[in-house]
Parts: C-alpha cells; structure tokens; sequence
C-alpha cells in the first residue's frame, strides 16, 4: 500500500516543527512519503521554514494555498491525494506521534483497507470522553485494538475506498445538526468543524474507526482553531517504546467495540438480551429517543427493574460482565412502567468516576472539606451529572 504522511498547517510555526521532530524520530520500515499542506495566512514564516525542511525518510512535498480555505474545506480538500496514494495519514500541527506509529498505521491498512465497516483508522486512544468529561477506558481485548462509532481528528488514517464513500454521503448532507440521535456536543460544534460530519456518518450509518488501546499520538492542544489556551485534559497515554508488530482483530472478530456515545456494544449476551433490543446508557447521558425495549443506565427511569448492578468495577462494563449485584446500574424494561428505583447518590457517582483525585482531596482536607471543593470547583459538571441520575 502507497501510504503518504500529511501535515496539515496554518500559522503556528513552532507546532509544526514540534510535530516534524516527532515524526523524526519515529521508526520506518520504508520510506515515507511526507506532504506539508499549508493554509493562507498573514505570514509566510509556515511557508518558509517548511521549504527549507529536510525530511529524512523519503521525499518531501510542501503544499501552499494561495487563498485562505478554513480548516473543513482544508481538510477535505486532502482527499485529492487519493489520485495517487491508497492511505493518508492526516496530522494537524499540535499532534505528537509515538515512534510506532507508522508500523500500525500500515498494518491497519493492510487489514481494514476496504471493509464496508471501517471508516478509518486512529492513531489516537481517549482517555477521557470529550462529550461528558468522565473518564473512559475501554475494556479489555486480546489484541491492540477496539472499536468505535466515532471519527477521530487527532491523528487519524484515511483509506481511498472508505474516504470515497464518507465524500459521496457528505455531498448530499446539509449543515443541519439539531439532532436528537447525536450527542449534544456535536450539534453545537462550529461550522469550521469537518470532524462532526465524520462522526455523524460514523454513527448514522454503523461505521467503525479502528482505535488502539495505547496511543500512537497525542493531542498538544495548542491555542487555534479549537482551543483558545493550552489545555491537557486531553493529553492521550502514548505508546513509549517501539512496537512493530501489532495484533489486529478480523472485523468480525472484534468484541469490543463502541457506539457513537462512548457506550458499549457488547454486554447483551451478558444479560441474555440481543444487542438490537438493548440500548446501554451507562453515562446517564444517552437521549431517551434511543431508547430500545431494554435500557441499562445508572440514571433512575419509571421502569420496571429486571436486573441490577453494582458502581465498583473498572471498566464500567465489568460489572455487567462479572454480574458484581448491586444498586447503582440497573437494566429496565421499557414496555413496563413502575415506579423508579431511588436515585444513586450523586457524590457516590463522582467518587467511582473520580475516585484518584476525590480520595486524594479527601485525605488531605477531610471528607466535609473536600465535597465543599469539588462542588465549587466542578459545579458544572456535577449539575449535570445530577440532573442526569435524578
């Protein structure tokens, strides 16, 4: 597979160069082609360090727009190097690659390339979910790699025939994104964005893009398009050493995959229930419109109650799949209205999410102390997180 790594730059000078270091140092077992592609700004400092690079590792491009485009027309402008390569490895300027990355990038290739459910391959794993802030870990599999109903942008592989396919349906979908069936954070995303077009297809047409549970590159969040001030909460556990061979699932042996929520797809055999027939709402945050003939939620809803579980366990899943009883997680029958079992504790929901930083608060200030703190610190956040579970 001819697979090109592309820079994708506009007029941050000094995240560019921070971004070429790491792919400097990065291992290849062959060479790799690397484009620069710059959009138009009021400098062209961009423009000259990028013609005075030197790549080491193949030839070197440099793209040079002469009218400003934003950053979704620039992004989806890169599908014009499908004309000669058969995968692209997109990297905006605040990425930091692992020195991995290129090995598991051309092994996902070869595996993924055209399958109808893959839409892409990310070098990024989440550690936190960016639609509610909690902490995600994904559960655990025998190979590097999970599933999800979620396009990624910080660090990603796009591959010819699922691009094709991803610009065929972007061309007959307008900007409307007032949707019930799609996080809220999407719809308020600004027009600028191009990922939540990525994302909505994802999920409205059951698309995976492959994610490693270690990460192959990590986001510097530098101030720009989508961050007004440096911020690490989104700062990715990224591979440390080299790893060249990467254990790869057939898509039809992944178990462990995703919706478009950050929700599991794969405890129905678990409670005895088929996937089509369970809606899991684990977050308290999935919209009641997608609510199916069984819901299993930590939020407390007017059903009658056919199983519940414990709030121990990490990943969340786990207690599901270890059936660990108790009265934190319970799974509804929608078709049989009852009265609501009583509302988890908030601070009970907070301390299993948070546990690391609300124990660590609390041995150092006392219990009392440390919840006044965190209420006013997380206000926000905790109000929604009631509101949620009430």
């Amino acid at each position: 597979m001819n697979i090109a790594i592309v820079c994708v730059a506009y007029n941050r000078t000094d995240s560019l160069k921070r971004l070429l270091t790491s792919l400097e140092q990065a291992y290849y077992a062959t060479p790799a082609t690397l484009i620069i592609s710059i959009d138009k700004s009021n400098t062209d400092v961009v423009e000259q360090f990028a013609d005075n690079y030197h790549w080491l590792h193949g030839e070197k491009r440099v793209a040079r727009h002469e009218q400003n485009m934003g950053l979704r027309a620039h992004m989806l402008s890169l599908g014009s190097y499908f004309d000669e390569f058969d995968a692209l490895i997109v990297l905006e300027d605040d990425i930091t690659v692992a020195s991995s990355f290129f090995s598991y990038a051309q092994q996902c290739v070869e595996t993924y390339y055209g399958h109808g459910l893959i839409a892409g391959i990310s070098l990024y794993s989440f550690n936190v979910n960016y639609q509610n802030h909690l902490p995600f870990t994904p559960a655990k599999s025998p190979y590097d790699v999970y599933f999800m109903n979620c396009a990624q942008s910080w660090g990603e592989v796009w591959m010819k025939p699922q691009w094709e396919d991803f610009m065929a349906w972007y061309k007959t979908h307008d900007g409307n994104f007032n949707m019930e069936h799609l996080p809220p954070c999407l719809n308020q995303w600004p027009k600028s964005s191009w990922l939540k077009y990525h994302t909505r297809y994802c999920i409205e047409m059951e698309k995976y893009f492959v994610f490693p549970y270690f990460s192959l590159s990590t986001n510097n969040a530098d101030p720009g398009e989508n961050f007004d001030q440096t911020d690490t909460l989104f700062q990715a556990n990224m591979q440390a050493t080299l790893q060249t061979e990467f254990r790869l699932p057939a898509v039809e042996e992944c178990e462990v995959c995703y919706d478009g929520f950050f929700q599991s797809k794969f405890l129905g055999k678990y409670l005895g229930i088929a996937e089509e027939e369970l809606c899991i709402d684990l977050f308290s945050d999935k919209p009641q419109c997608l609510f199916r003939h069984y819901v299993l939620s930590n939020r407390s809803l007017p059903y009658q109650v056919r199983q519940s579980f414990a709030l121990q366990l990490r990943p969340i899943e786990m207690n599901i799949m270890l059936d660990r009883a108790g009265n934190e997680l319970w799974l509804y029958d929608t078709t049989q209205p009852a009265t609501p079992p009583k509302a988890v504790d908030g601070y009970q929901a907070f301390a299993y999410f948070y546990q690391k930083a609300f124990y660590k608060i609390r041995t150092m200030i006392g219990l009392s102390r440390s919840l006044v703190l965190l209420r006013k610190q997380i206000a926000t956040k905790l109000k929604t997180l009631m509101t949620m579970l009430s």
